[in-house]
């Protein structure tokens, strides 16, 4: 599983997490029910707040919500000048003001949120994750966008990295248009809730992982969403483009039948299948075709599986056998 990645402020291109709990900006406060998600503005805070009362509010928030997601130093007098210089930094403005324009209102994800959790806590007693944020981190790393804590039950969303199409005059950061195409609304609550699933899937010998396992891992994500989303559309899901996920259904046999035929399914040597798992605008191996084919086929095998046998959510996700979960699917494309 992730580990937690540990944020360090630094002034070029902060990364600054915190859970909070507090109103952002002029906005009026939404009225939540008891169990409701209540996603907390960090970044509105932040670059809201004056100077003068800064210390006061971080001191604040740091007492309040003390996570393992939070490296917040508010007496630290170096800390505080790179902050300042953070805020005070003209693109990161920018970017703060991009970010407020296209999510300053957030109703629709704690609404969607709260349902979807509501659903997970049916099907896995154990998944527990209830302090929700955001937060403005530069465009760091998008693969670090939505970080989790199982044990804080924290999770904290790089809003600004779902802005990026709207960054042209930033260069988009350097990213490539295919990642810059994900970096949309539609996606971010089911990958919200993908990330909160691989909390609490169990991981085979990270030394001894095939590709099957990886592909069954993936398919256990994909097949969670398919439970408490279930009206999300599949591509939404997956991250792909409709036109991509439409390729993988017409293509299924023969991307299962290349795995076959390469002895892929057991293979440990990362790199001789990197090609078919990782973030891409393709599959190399296919003209045309779609990225992460792996994700797509071990969503199959894990479809086929809770249709043919009687299991869990919980059960499921704390099979490690992947092998046993192919051959129980009785998966044939």
């Amino acid at each position: 599983m992730r580990k937690i990645y540990r944020n360090l402020f630094i002034f070029s291109f902060l990364c600054l997490s915190i859970l909070i709990a507090c109103k952002g900006g002029n906005q009026q406060p939404r009225q939540h029910r008891e169990g409701d998600i209540e996603i907390a503005r960090f970044e509105e805070v932040l670059f809201d707040t004056p100077v003068d009362q800064l210390r006061e509010r971080l001191t604040e928030f740091h007492t309040k919500y003390p996570s393992p997601l939070l490296n917040i130093y508010p007496d630290d007098a170096n800390f505080m000048a790179q902050l300042q210089g953070f805020i005070a930094d003209s693109a990161m403005r920018s970017i703060y003001g991009i970010t407020h324009q296209h999510y300053g209102d957030l109703a629709w994800l704690e609404k969607e949120l709260t349902q979807a959790l509501k659903k997970a806590a049916k099907e896995d007693p154990d998944i527990d994750i209830t302090h929700f944020a955001t937060f403005v981190s530069g465009f760091f790393d998008y693969n670090q966008r939505i970080l989790t804590d199982r044990d804080s039950k924290s999770l904290l969303v790089s809003i600004d990295q779902y802005t990026l199409k709207y960054t042209e005059p930033f260069a988009y950061f350097g990213l490539p248009m295919f990642i810059v195409t994900l970096s949309d609304s539609a996606y971010l609550a089911s990958d919200i809730m993908a990330e909160i699933a691989r909390q609490y899937i169990a991981s085979p010998d990270e030394k001894q992982v095939t590709m099957l396992d990886r592909m069954v891992m993936e398919g256990k994500v994909l097949y969670f969403l398919d439970q408490v989303m279930p009206k999300k559309a599949d591509f939404l899901k997956i991250r792909y483009t409709p036109e991509q996920l439409e390729w993988c259904q017409k293509n299924e046999p023969m991307i299962w039948a290349y795995f076959i035929q390469h002895n892929l399914l057991y293979e440990k040597d990362f790199s001789r299948y990197h090609n078919f798992v990782d973030e891409a605008p393709k599959t190399n191996a296919f003209k045309d075709s779609a990225p992460r084919t792996t994700d797509y086929i071990g969503w199959q095998i894990v479809r086929n599986y809770m249709k043919n046998n009687k299991c869990s959510m919980k059960e499921l996700f704390e099979n490690t056998n992947s092998q046993a979960i192919l051959q129980a699917s009785k998966y044939k494309p």
